[in-house]
């Protein structure tokens, strides 16, 4: 008579008893790290969010010099235009232009393209091909950590009182620019 298992007999025989062990210590060392990331974390860092004070922050632009958020919305009471794009993607590559227009045609709105997910010298032949009319800045560990994303192109809308107006996920062009930036 063969032993049976009791969780019942496989087609090949008895299926084995599970290790309940195991899996104790797998969850062991899940809570263990997010207790050691909770009691070691570096601060509350502010995460962009519709209806909240937009992160300030401070990108290299590609042309040279810095683009810090605050700037024109201190200096000037322009609303911004965020974009995040990437050399890679296709859609960012398709909006470029329809953004460059927009920025053409609406002065008195700032915008500002920072590439993410990328490499620097991928960023910078992207800016040499499409030359936008607004500044194009790098992304960095501040930067990212304040706008995260599920992927690209993303761009957010800040009013002038600095609060996140609208987060637009997936291509804009001209014409949505225009509404939501008039709106």
């Amino acid at each position: 008579m063969r032993p049976r298992s009791y969780l019942g007999d496989g087609p090949l025989g008895p299926l084995p008893r599970p290790d309940l062990r195991l899996t104790g210590v797998f969850v062991g060392v899940v809570v263990i790290g997010l207790l050691v990331s909770w009691v070691f974390r570096t601060g509350d860092v502010a995460v962009a969010e519709i209806g909240r004070p937009a992160p300030d922050f401070t990108v290299s632009l590609i042309e040279g010099g810095t683009f810090t958020l605050s700037d024109p919305l201190n200096d000037d009471n322009r609303r911004v235009v965020l974009n995040l794009w990437a050399s890679w993607c296709i859609p960012c590559r398709t909006e470029i232009p329809e953004i460059s227009a927009f920025a053409k045609a609406n002065p008195d709105v700032k915008v500002i393209g920072v590439s993410v997910e990328d490499t620097e010298k991928a960023a910078r032949a992207f800016a040499d091909e499409f030359s936008p009319a607004f500044d194009l800045g790098l992304s960095n560990a501040e930067f990212d950590a304040a706008y995260p994303r599920l992927g690209l192109p993303v761009t957010y809308i800040i009013g002038t009182n600095g609060v996140i107006e609208e987060v637009f996920n997936g291509i804009v062009n001209q014409e949505i620019l225009e509404d939501i930036t008039t709106s």
